[in-house]
């Protein structure tokens, strides 16, 4: 061989080891995990012996929506057979085969649609289950395939783009899940004017409340809130999940524990009674982040905005915000509160699927309050009569199981910290991650 031929031999082959190296460094960076998800969910409300009933209620979150009944009789006749789940951590414990489908109509507004799916059919328990774990309220569903990144880090490469960013994520370091607020305009499942992350915060019409917005009338781009891409904790922190907190720190239990317990049987429901240095502890320790108020308010409500483009190929802000995370109209199943009469806390895996916000967090009406990062100052124009405020208080948002339901309205505002930081033992929390844009 000549010393040219071995030379371009020797090039040629060094070029392919750096490709297939290069290669193997961006199969690394962009690695993805698939998962299984639960599509929907539907409640089993009577069972004699194997056989029982179930229904689907369908709203405009439900994954039936919009469907027509004989597409929805063919997805679930096809299916057949459902996975049984128990809660409060949808623990699959058998299955539910199919024998018959009832879908139920009703008005929604001016027009006819399905509202509920009734099923009837019957269980199987996965082997060494007992029979008695067939029960009235247990829950069926489907599943489907996410694919979800697990290192939030990941997103701050150079090499990231924003088509990468995914609805949900597991959080490294405390294991949660948590959802995306994309600083992006959503429209049939596509994200629009994705650099364009506007949010309308308050409420326009009670200028004597805190949570008046005086430009909340006439939203455009010189007045609105404008945040990047983060995700937020899909549940509040656990008092199982602070419980772990506390034994790797060694720092000191919420006051209402005894003897540095959390209440029994209630691994599941959210900690509370917390100050706010305890929650930027906690926040340190994890390596996320307090929320401020407005990124909890928009990961509660959405943007609050309908873009409407114009002949000109520009565009307009609506205002249209919502009272609560899944909607306008109070609902005492869908918003733990002293209207609903429960007189505590529920876990975080009892509220319902409908109650989420736009974005799917759940749990962001009533239940415990929350902390955010954010000073307790009056809104930019707005000079209110009277009001307690400070850059030392902190604003709490979401309002709690002893509240009524103007306290849980996502613009409510309520603040902390008198005498302090330190002391001031008023709410729980979730915190966020935030993602370069």
């Amino acid at each position: 061989m000549s010393r040219a031929k071995f030379l371009t031999a020797i090039a040629l082959l060094l070029i392919v080891f750096y490709s297939e190296e290069r290669t193997g460094q961006e199969k690394e960076e962009g690695s993805s995990d698939s998962r299984k998800t639960i599509l929907w969910t539907g409640e089993v409300l009577s069972v004699y012996r194997n056989k029982g009933k179930a229904k689907i209620k369908i709203d405009r979150n439900s994954y039936f929506s919009e469907r027509r009944e004989e597409e929805i009789k063919g997805i679930l006749t096809e299916k057949n057979t459902l996975p049984l789940f128990r809660k409060p951590k949808m623990e699959e414990i058998g299955s539910f085969q199919i024998e018959n489908i009832e879908v139920e109509f009703g008005k929604i507004g001016k027009l006819t649609k399905p509202i509920s799916i009734e099923l009837r059919g019957s269980f199987s328990l996965a082997e060494g289950r007992p029979a008695r774990l067939v029960n009235v309220g247990l829950l069926i569903g489907a599943y489907g395939q996410e694919t979800f990144y697990q290192d939030p880090a990941s997103f701050d490469s150079a090499d990231v783009t924003r088509n990468r960013l995914v609805k949900a994520i597991l959080h490294p370091k405390d294991g949660k899940e948590m959802v995306l607020v994309h600083s992006g305009y959503e429209i049939d499942g596509k994200i629009l004017y994705e650099h364009m992350g506007y949010f309308l915060y308050g409420q326009g019409t009670e200028s004597s409340e805190d949570s008046y917005n005086p430009k909340f009338g006439a939203p455009d781009r010189s007045n609105l809130e404008e945040l990047p891409s983060f995700y937020i904790d899909k549940y509040e922190v656990t008092n199982k999940e602070y419980n772990k907190f506390l034994k790797e720190t060694g720092n000191p239990p919420p006051p209402h524990w005894e003897n540095g317990i959390f209440p029994r049987g209630k691994e599941y429901h959210p900690v509370t009674n917390l100050t706010y240095r305890e929650v930027e502890t906690y926040a340190n320790w994890s390596g996320k982040k307090v929320p401020t108020e407005f990124q909890w308010e928009k990961a509660a409500r959405g943007t609050g905005l309908v873009w409407r483009l114009l002949k000109n190929e520009s565009y307009e802000f609506v205002s249209q915000p919502r009272d609560y995370p899944y909607g306008n109209d109070f609902d005492t199943e869908l918003c733990n509160t002293r209207e609903s009469g429960r007189k505590g806390t529920l876990s975080v895996y009892e509220l319902p699927t409908k109650s989420q916000s736009p974005y799917g967090a759940v749990g962001m009406c009533g239940n415990v309050a929350e902390w955010t990062s954010s000073s307790y100052l009056p809104y930019p124009g707005h000079r209110p009569i009277s009001g307690r405020y400070g850059k030392h208080l902190r604003v709490i948002r979401g309002g709690s199981y002893s509240g009524n339901k103007e306290e849980a309205k996502t613009f409510h505002r309520d603040f902390g910290g008198i005498p302090n930081l330190l002391n001031d033992r008023k709410a729980g929390f979730r915190l966020i991650t935030e993602v370069k844009n």
